[in-house]
């Protein structure tokens, strides 16, 4: 029996490295600073601190700083738009991509862990929250809205490869033990043969497996298809947001897209 299941930890631990890989995010190094957190709905575009709203902008073309209108005149007003666009046009894709690739791989763990023990076990739904709301921090996207927190960009392989790897990983082996126990449960109460059962969640196993593998190939093909594209939006995006700056000096107390 634990020949099997050590097998079974091997395919875990597959699963995580293609899920968590963040390769895609370092294939070119994009030295960018997103000095304050961004939440984005379909009317407004708000930069805020420690909770505050600093800036605010409304339909691509009312600019607010510390809930005080600023009138731009036309030409102006185009810089603004240009800018709450670049953020429309950026932002909301690299939050998605943060969160699905994650999510994806947190639903193939309950999957799996599930298709063994018939139900999903108390300390994985526990671990998955405590992932669930790691990433939350940084990344956040709901029906009508985008969130990102202010952070490195360039980093993003450390916070998904080191502590949203290192949760998974703590979520995946504290669940394999759930996997044992029921396991020994239903041979201690006889719910038919043992080996029958571990072979037929092997099966389940490879079946779940290779679809989260295709799904995971697709999913890798975009990510490296976006990311060579985000240095070069955010730098431009920098550009704009400087000229926003000269016109409005005040938005220079909430300069959002640092270049290094």
């Amino acid at each position: 029996m634990f020949k099997h299941v050590l097998s079974f930890k091997s395919r875990f631990n597959m699963l995580l490295l293609l899920c968590c890989s963040t390769q895609l995010f370092a294939q070119e190094q994009c030295d960018v600073q997103l000095g304050h957190g961004l939440i984005i709905t379909e009317d407004v575009i708000r930069i805020v601190d420690k909770g505050q709203t600093r800036v605010q902008i409304n339909n691509d073309n009312q600019l607010f700083i510390k809930g005080r209108w600023k009138i731009l005149d036309e030409k102006e007003s185009q810089v603004l738009m240009q800018y709450s666009k670049g953020l429309r046009d950026t932002v909301p894709e690299l939050v998605s991509l943060a969160t699905d690739g994650v999510n994806l791989g947190l639903t193939a763990i309950e999957q799996v862990v599930t298709g063994y023990t018939g139900k999903e076990p108390a300390v994985l739904k526990d671990q998955l929250q405590y992932v669930e709301r790691a990433l939350m921090d940084r990344f956040k996207k709901g029906d009508d809205f985008f969130y990102i927190a202010p952070q490195s960009l360039s980093k993003l392989d450390d916070f998904f490869e080191k502590e949203i790897s290192g949760k998974i990983h703590s979520a995946v082996h504290g669940s394999l033990g759930a996997i044992l126990v029921a396991l020994g449960d239903a041979f201690e109460s006889n719910e038919g043969n043992i080996e029958d059962r571990i072979s037929d969640m092997g099966d389940r196993m490879d079946l779940i497996a290779k679809e989260i593998d295709r799904s995971l190939l697709r999913k890798a093909a975009q990510m490296e298809k976006k990311a060579a594209e985000y240095c070069g939006y955010l730098k431009l995006l920098d550009e704009t947001e400087t000229q926003l700056q000269q016109i409005v000096p005040e938005l220079l107390d909430f300069d959002l897209v640092q270049v290094k």
